[in-house]
């Protein structure tokens, strides 16, 4: 009996081992398969972030070379732009010198127009001045005459006036060294010049 009895007891211990031990594989392989999922997510994870960063990277590099592409572009746009500036002043330069040469140019032609004018009108004084002066000599020679004739106390009233005028006229043109001789410049009221004192040879501005 007593074999009987441990034999039962190692069987029914046996039965448990044997019902842990398959417990304990299935939960092995529970584990197992956990694992694989486990596996299976980090390769597709792998797989995932691999793509991710392949994608990144492209997206980094294509940012990279449409950065390169503005900057070469902004750097021609300043260039340009200088260039452009550059010609605008330049262009501004010539129009401000054109417009100065215009403005001499235009000044240059008034003061010709202005030389040629007071040229014109000194050779019209000259002239005339020549014209006065022979018109001045001839009245000088006919008031001459006209003082010899009369003897200096002309009787018409008119050649009273042309005598006095004549007086005037020889007193403002003598020259110091020629004052000798001179008769005053008299007369009643209208300036009539005087003749020589009887018995006196009387001359007026040098005149004999």
């Amino acid at each position: 009996m007593a074999d009987r009895d441990r034999l039962a007891i190692v069987s029914a211990q046996l039965v448990q081992a044997e019902a842990a031990l398959a417990q304990i594989r299935g939960r092995v392989r529970e584990r197992d398969h956990e694992l694989a999922e486990l596996r299976l997510q980090l390769a597709a994870e792998r797989r995932s972030s691999a793509r991710a960063i392949a994608a990144q990277a492209s997206r980094t590099a294509g940012v990279r070379g449409q950065l390169a592409s503005a900057t070469g572009e902004l750097f021609a746009l300043r260039r340009n732009r200088s260039a452009t500036a550059e010609a605008r002043v330049a262009a501004a330069e010539v129009t401000g010198m054109r417009d100065q040469v215009a403005t001499v140019q235009d000044r240059y032609a008034q003061l010709a127009a202005k030389y040629q004018e007071l040229s014109e009108a000194a050779e019209l004084a000259a002239a005339e001045r020549q014209q006065f002066q022979g018109l001045v000599r001839q009245w000088d020679t006919l008031c001459k005459r006209l003082y010899k004739a009369t003897g200096g106390q002309p009787a018409a009233a008119v050649d009273r006036d042309i005598m006095a005028t004549w007086t005037r006229f020889r007193q403002a043109v003598a020259t110091p060294s020629g004052h000798r001789g001179r008769a005053p410049v008299t007369g009643k009221a209208a300036g009539q010049a005087t003749g020589p004192a009887p018995g006196r040879s009387g001359t007026v501005g040098g005149v004999r």
